[in-house]
């Protein structure tokens, strides 16, 4: 599973996430958990961002796809049971805190390699298009959480000022 266009890993994810752990699950449990894994897909390129950091759309897809293998290897369906997103995001979030330093190290390498290749117009806008990437799909991931954090109401029995 390795989309060319960098456009195609959300959607190629997403139905990598409802063939594997949605088969036997109404279309509906699905739709209703898409924004949930949208947000959990969208949570390591902040995290990336944060740092500086970026990756191919591939290597992108990579990390996604073997946390999805660990997932499928090691998890405990009764763990994560009927809401199969939040576990996503925590063990997404895990592998991060825990290997974060190595991928890290691996990425900064790897672009201070880079620089000196950079003189090449197509491989710069290579990296421009997938910097350009992972900036989108942090924005939707912050987006996706200020929508997710709503505000609770006041109580009724408190006055206002005005």
């Amino acid at each position: 599973m390795q989309p060319a266009d960098p456009t195609s890993v959300v959607p190629a994810l997403l139905e990598e996430i409802r063939r594997r752990f949605y088969a036997q699950a109404e279309a509906r449990t699905f739709h209703r958990d898409r924004r949930m894994l949208l947000y959990a897909l969208s949570w390591p390129a902040t995290w990336l961002e944060h740092r500086a950091l970026t990756c191919a759309s591939a290597r992108y897809t990579t990390l996604i796809t073997d946390r999805l293998d660990d997932i499928a290897a090691h998890g405990d369906p009764a763990r994560y049971g009927p809401y199969f997103p939040a576990y996503l995001l925590k063990c997404v979030q895990d592998w991060f805190q825990h290997h974060g330093d190595e991928l890290d190290a691996e990425l900064k390498h790897i672009r201070n390699a880079l620089d000196q290749i950079l003189a090449s117009p197509s491989l710069a806008l290579t990296v421009r298009r997938d910097a350009h990437h992972l900036a989108l799909l942090a924005a939707a991931h912050r987006l996706l959480h200020t929508q997710r954090s709503q505000r609770q109401p006041a109580a009724d029995r408190q006055l206002s000022l005005f």
